[in-house]
């Protein structure tokens, strides 16, 4: 089974080219058949009616082997991660159902941000003043609060503060004023 996992590309490639053929070839069979029925006075909707379905079951199968295909490759592409991309995805998908099968929007949607890197986030913006230490402590609050993960204490400003203490002030560094 491993075998298969890890050629599953080549041999979706085949199952593509093999039915596009087959079908190509069966219509091929399929128009001579019903020309040959015309004119030696055969039944030539029946074998018009047989070839004809036997192509469109062929061409079915090619169908859904050509969307495997691109699924397996839009999914192995490193594509780049576009939350713009992945919305206008999410929206065609909502308006074609089929779609949504495929999941496209996933594959472009970047990664949401650990619950660590916001935090780390968070405190980078407070230590360069973006913040003060009251919006601080409330979006620090909102974001553990979200989460309820044990591991991710809440840190006390004084923490911080010995940051701000540690980084030193250079001339083209300077130290941000706090409420």
């Amino acid at each position: 089974m491993n075998w298969v996992r890890d050629n599953r590309l080549l041999l979706l490639f085949a199952a593509v080219v093999l039915t596009t053929l087959g079908a190509i070839g069966l219509g091929i069979v399929g128009v001579v058949a019903t020309v040959g029925a015309l004119l030696g006075g055969g039944a030539v909707i029946q074998t018009f009616a047989g070839f004809l379905l036997g192509t469109l079951l062929l061409v079915g199968v090619d169908i859904v082997f050509s969307v495997a295909l691109v699924r397996a490759l839009a999914r192995r592409a490193s594509v780049p991660k576009s939350q713009r991309v992945a919305g206008g995805l999410d929206r065609l998908e909502s308006v074609v159902p089929p779609l949504a099968s495929l999941g496209l929007s996933d594959v472009f949607a970047p990664p949401e941000p650990t619950t660590e890197e916001r935090h780390e986030a968070l405190t980078r913006r407070y230590v360069e003043g973006e913040l003060s230490e009251a919006e601080y402590e409330r979006e620090l609050q909102a974001l553990l609060g979200e989460d309820e993960d044990p591991e991710i204490e809440l840190q006390d400003v004084a923490d911080i503060e010995t940051e701000l203490s540690r980084t030193t002030t250079t001339d083209t560094e300077y130290e941000p004023a706090r409420e």
